[in-house]
């Protein structure tokens, strides 16, 4: 049978007029139109019951009840008395005791928690809800309760089977409006209380009736979705002095807004301040997830609740609630219903109600483990030992230490990954000493000193370019003391170019050495001219030995993106990569960038509001083991795509070997193609988590990685191989983002010269 579109908005029962049971006659014309339906006579069971409730101080037998209520019912048919019912949707008649009586009978129980005077003065109370997936439960309870008289209802959606889960209905009901469903549910349960239902929702135009037609709203409770609506009905109920209560079924979070007491109270506790109320009118999805968070204030929400706020619009469609979670609610928001409109309480404010605080495991939780850093910080005494341990060759020039300390200055302006500085400088006996600073490098990131080897070779190339502005050449032995050890170059200086001394590309570039930055802000992709590619080229490939690949395929630059954004997910969720990126390398305020003076500020990623929300969540370890749990943390997916989506190219820069000698070289290559981009005027992102976490399976058999996650890499190797066929086992140095941007306002901190560099002249 389906249910036609009259009986599926009908909500209210038909009480039979008394006239059509006036007699017995009338009343068996009546039974005998309903005969085909259920016919329910509870009369005299109720009759019986009110008869046990008004005599308290006795424990009444059966048979003295039925006793008196044989005289009560002596010259009366009880067949004629109280009230018959009918209720269209389930198709049942009902014979039930007179208002009144009934009241008195179905509220005897909350006394003397209500009192009759109280019951009385509810009973007179208009209550609206907005919105019926939260709504229905509160609605019901304010129902059961009869914490009102009247209660209005809004919301333009239907029951579906995802609604199950927390809503107390049956599989009959789907597709039938929230409203329709709540108000039967009610009526079944109390027939005489005043149901309304807006079945269209509610909006700008009949939000005002809502609020006030039939009299005034004592209490308003929001439980829509809607932003705009969220924020127009409590400017609204300001101005007409009608509270707001809203219950976010997340550790019990209850708002309590007083505009019958404060009509000048700011909406939502003035957590939205300085932005314009009209901004909700129209809110992006972009925008949307921020001012959730502020409204709701993550940071106080559950880790689940977090969890789910991440996997939105990725792994599920909207957010998610409880059916224990959405019962708590709905008994704490009657409760506090009952408190105002008795006023017993007169405060606002947010309160929580979270069992799993208040019901909480006090079993000692187990502290989670730490990555130790397995290396001494840098040693100056212990680098000094290693220089003087190398055999002195230089007795041409000796450079003043404060040529010195311009050129090291220089040099420090190379990037490093996570902006951690990995190097130290030792100037002795007019050569200078480039140290591996092993403690400050130490991460997950830096796998086979991949990283920090690139940062020297690039380091060094700033320092080439700033010599030779100061007349000078320079010439380096790398490695001098072999791989395993921190001194990575021992550098001499001369007067004059000589032909083993090394070659200095594009001296002009030097101008651009403390201009360049890392540039993640909102770029375009312009259309690269033939000779800026080529200026380009030739810079990355003046190093030799060294490639540049150029792709500027829209759909190879997308499916490359999604292979960063999986690399970006993997390091993220990995344990160790998850704690390098939160304690490590970001600096989660700009007073922690200025006083650390390295990692990366937060503000320089370029994030837009709702990826900078997301990002404040997954800061949490909990969290994003729970992301990882689920196969979650997809969202880094899109922000990867979103980057790339606006490169004019990705770039690459790989050498013939994976060596240490060959990661210094890619260095030298990647920050020749760099400070050439600068002088062009191009923007370069770094997108370099594929080439930090491909090594791990290529070279590694997945170390630092569960099965899981090595297989993800390979399996993102695969694809960039399918796209780039580069040869294994070379060093894949640089992938890049070049685009049109506007220069970055925040540039990253280096630590100061004399934390860096160590001149120490002791002649032999």
């Amino acid at each position: 049978m389906y249910q036609n579109q009259e009986s599926s908005t009908i909500y209210k029962p038909v009480f039979i007029p008394k006239e059509r049971y006036a007699d017995k006659q009338k009343l068996s014309s009546l039974i005998a139109n309903y005969q085909d339906k259920s016919i329910l006579d509870l009369f005299s069971a109720q009759k019986k019951e009110l008869i046990k409730i008004r005599n308290p101080t006795k424990r009444l037998t059966g048979a003295e009840i039925e006793k008196l209520y044989s005289e009560w019912s002596n010259g009366k048919d009880p067949d004629l008395e109280g009230n018959w019912i009918y209720y269209p949707w389930s198709q049942r008649l009902i014979h039930i005791v007179d208002e009144n009586e009934f009241v008195e009978l179905r509220t005897s129980r909350n006394q003397y928690k209500i009192t009759p005077a109280e019951q009385e003065n509810l009973s007179k109370r208009k209550i609206g809800i907005i919105g019926l997936s939260v709504g229905h439960a509160v609605a019901v309870s304010i129902a059961t309760e009869r914490t009102c008289g009247t209660l209005k209802l809004a919301d333009f959606d239907t029951i579906e089977l995802s609604n199950l889960n927390r809503i107390k209905t049956g599989i009959h009901n789907i597709g039938v409006n929230k409203c329709i469903v709540t108000a039967r549910e009610i009526a079944e349960i109390d027939p005489f209380l005043v149901i309304e239902c807006f079945t269209e929702g509610i909006n700008k135009e009949n939000m005002a009736g809502f609020m006030l037609d039939g009299g005034k709203l004592d209490i308003l409770i929001d439980e829509c979705d809607d932003l705009s609506i969220k924020i127009a009905c409590r400017s609204m109920a300001s101005g007409y002095h009608i509270p707001v209560l809203m219950e976010t079924s997340d550790r019990g979070m209850l708002d309590v807004e007083r505009y019958d007491l404060e009509s000048d109270r700011p909406v939502f506790h003035g957590l939205l301040k300085g932005i314009p109320l009209e901004k909700f009118d129209h809110i992006s999805d972009e925008d949307r997830l921020p001012l959730v968070l502020k409204i709701v204030n993550a940071v106080n929400g559950s880790k689940r609740g977090k969890v789910s706020l991440v996997e939105i619009g990725q792994t599920i469609s909207t957010w998610p609630q409880l059916a224990s979670a959405v019962t708590l609610g709905a008994g704490v928001v009657t409760d506090v219903c009952r408190r105002i409109l008795l006023d017993q309480f007169q405060e606002s404010g947010r309160y929580y109600v979270d069992i799993e605080d208040i019901v909480g495991n006090r079993l000692t939780k187990k502290e989670p483990s730490r990555r130790i850093n397995p290396h001494e910080p840098f040693d100056v005494n212990e680098a000094i030992l290693l220089a003087d341990s190398l055999p002195y060759i230089n007795d041409e020039y000796k450079a003043d230490d404060a040529l010195i300390s311009k050129i090291v200055e220089a040099a420090c302006q190379a990037p490093s990954t996570g902006n951690d500085q990995p190097w130290k400088w030792l100037y002795r006996n007019s050569r200078l000493h480039l140290f591996h600073d092993r403690h400050r490098s130490y991460s997950f990131g830096d796998f086979h000193n991949i990283a920090s080897n690139i940062s020297f070779g690039a380091s060094y190339e700033n320092l080439l370019l700033k010599s030779y502005e100061n007349g000078l050449s320079a010439k380096a032995e790398l490695f001098p003391l072999g791989n395993e050890s921190i001194l990575i170059a021992a550098i001499d200086f001369y007067n004059t170019a000589r032909e083993d001394t090394e070659p200095v590309y594009s001296p002009e570039s030097v101008n651009a050495i403390f201009e360049r930055s890392t540039n993640r802000n909102p770029s375009i992709p312009a259309v690269i001219a033939e000779a800026d590619y080529l200026a380009l080229k030739h810079a990355a490939e003046s190093v030799e030995g060294a490639s540049f690949h150029y792709i500027s395929d829209r759909q190879q630059i997308m499916a490359i993106g999604e292979i960063i954004g999986e690399c970006d997910r993997v390091r993220l969720l990995n344990e160790n990569g998850h704690k390098d990126f939160v304690e490590r390398e970001m600096k989660w305020s700009p007073e922690e960038a200025e006083e650390s003076k390295d990692g990366i500020d937060i503000r320089t990623l370029g994030l837009d509001n709702a990826q900078m929300a997301a990002m404040s969540i997954i800061r949490d370890e909990e969290i994003t083991r729970s992301l990882k749990n689920i196969n979650g943390g997809r969202a880094l997916i899109d922000v990867a795509k979103k980057t790339v989506s606006t490169a004019s190219a990705i770039g690459i820069i790989t050498l013939p070997k994976y060596s240490y000698k060959d990661f210094f070289l890619g260095g030298m290559s990647m920050q020749r193609l760099w400070l050439k981009a600068e002088e062009l005027q191009f923007a370069i992102h770094p997108l370099i988590s594929p080439f930090y976490l491909f090594p791990r399976v290529v070279n590694s058999n997945g170390e630092g990685l569960d099965e899981v996650e090595a297989a993800n890499i390979r399996d993102a190797r695969r694809k960039f191989r399918a796209l780039v066929p580069l040869d294994e086992n070379i060093a894949e140095v640089f992938l890049f983002k070049i685009a049109q941007a506007e220069k970055p306002e925040i540039k990253s901190f280096r630590l100061p010269l004399d934390e860096t560099l160590f001149i120490v002249n002791l002649e032999k």
